[in-house]
């Protein structure tokens, strides 16, 4: 290895910003796979949303695969092509995990792999989700999605992530909104009170069940805090063990271990993950007069002679007004819409153009706006509307 290999290789343990160490460790680890086999996933758009989950559930639950191989997805039903296509479908990848996926698993019609609240996440406890290797599929989800710079996974609750990465289940931050289960984070609130205790039949019962002692005034504190610990982590430690086997398979646990401060990248807090204005204020390219652009439709290039300055200021106006009264949801829309996931990227370029409705250019993340607009109400209108067919292709006419 010559110098400048040796440099790069150990360049993101010394950088001191966290997503930059991600970055650099993950484009070493995709450069020492760019020879390996390519990882293929092809989504079809005119398939039902359960056989999209089990064309992702597919790939993601395969054993022995290298996930840095160079990537090749396909969105059939749809005309886009090029790298928006990747990250629209990594970043489907991610929303799937979060929401849900259509497995038909133990009987129900959606497979939650976590559940709770948000911000306290935790592995089901569901054991045909263990036989199916659900949870190692989870794991390689959220660090493939890590390699290509794409989605976090947020809202894990911090006791997991704990003991996730080593450490003990004396020291692990567990609290009632950890549990799911809203009958044991009652007996555990009737436990740790105050009031006299009474008998109570749910409580011997579950006490039974996991090998616990009889509740009694003198054991209650205690009780209450083990059964607790008991719900949240120890029932599930098997599914945590194949949560990080999966984050290993996908190779970034040497960062994760050797740059703690990555972890929260990786597990953000739900309100850390959210897509502000300011976010993506920052990101973007405005128009400017002098832009030439080129309208595939009409065939003809549009010069900056067909453009009325006063047109570029007001949409590029609206857009400003819409990014900063949009809601969460509306945002990463909005983004997704315009770069293929919801991560803002740089660079996000707007253009103003000659056209019926907005447009984008994921690949060169690039928004095409329709200069005709003179009302802002029927610029949000319109806008909403395609911003919300970023979930299920690109809202290309």
């Amino acid at each position: 290895m010559d110098e400048t290999e040796e440099t790069s290789t150990t360049e993101w343990t010394r950088v001191p910003d966290p997503k930059c160490a991600g970055r650099l460790f993950s484009q070493e680890l995709l450069h020492r796979g760019k020879d390996s086999g390519s990882l293929s996933l092809s989504l079809d758009l005119r398939h039902s949303r359960g056989e999209q989950d089990r064309a992702i559930a597919s790939l993601y639950r395969r054993d022995g695969l290298q996930w840095s191989s160079p990537l090749n997805c396909a969105l059939k039903g749809d005309v886009a092509t090029g790298s928006g296509v990747d990250r629209h479908i990594i970043s489907t990848v991610i929303s799937r995990l979060m929401s849900g996926l259509h497995l038909n698993l133990g009987g129900v019609a959606v497979t939650r792999i976590f559940e709770g609240e948000s911000d306290h996440l935790i592995p089901s406890v569901s054991e045909e989700l263990l036989e199916n290797n659900m949870f190692a599929m989870a794991g390689r989800m959220i660090g493939h999605s890590f390699l290509h710079n794409g989605p976090s996974f947020p809202g894990l609750s911090p006791a997991i992530v704990h003991v996730l990465f080593g450490g003990s289940l004396e020291t692990a931050p567990v609290t009632i909104r950890d549990c799911p289960d809203l009958d044991i984070r009652e007996i555990v609130e009737k436990l740790e009170g105050d009031a006299e205790f009474k008998e109570d039949d749910s409580i011997h019962q579950l006490c039974l069940s996991w090998d616990f002692p009889a509740p009694s005034n003198s054991n209650r504190k205690w009780l209450a805090k083990k059964l607790l610990l008991h719900a949240v982590i120890e029932q599930t430690r098997r599914q945590i063990n194949h949560f990080r086997r999966g984050l290993e398979d996908t190779g970034i646990w040497t960062l994760l271990s050797h740059r703690r401060d990555v972890i929260p990248v990786l597990f953000p807090r739900e309100s850390e993950a959210q897509v502000t204005p300011q976010m993506i204020l920052d990101c973007i390219t405005w128009p400017s007069s002098i832009t030439v652009i080129f309208d595939k439709y009409e065939d003809k290039y549009l010069g900056s002679d067909e453009f009325c300055t006063i047109d570029i200021k007001r949409v590029s106006s609206f857009l400003k007004m819409f990014i900063e009264n949009a809601s969460p949801a509306e945002l990463k829309n909005l983004v997704k819409f315009w770069i293929g996931w919801e991560v803002p990227a740089t660079e996000m370029k707007v253009e103003i153009v000659e056209g019926t409705f907005p447009t984008s250019s994921t690949c060169f993340e690039k928004l095409k706006l329709p200069r005709h607009y003179t009302e802002y109400n029927k610029f949000h209108l319109e806008l909403c509307a395609c911003i919300s067919t970023c979930y299920s292709g690109f809202g290309c006419p």
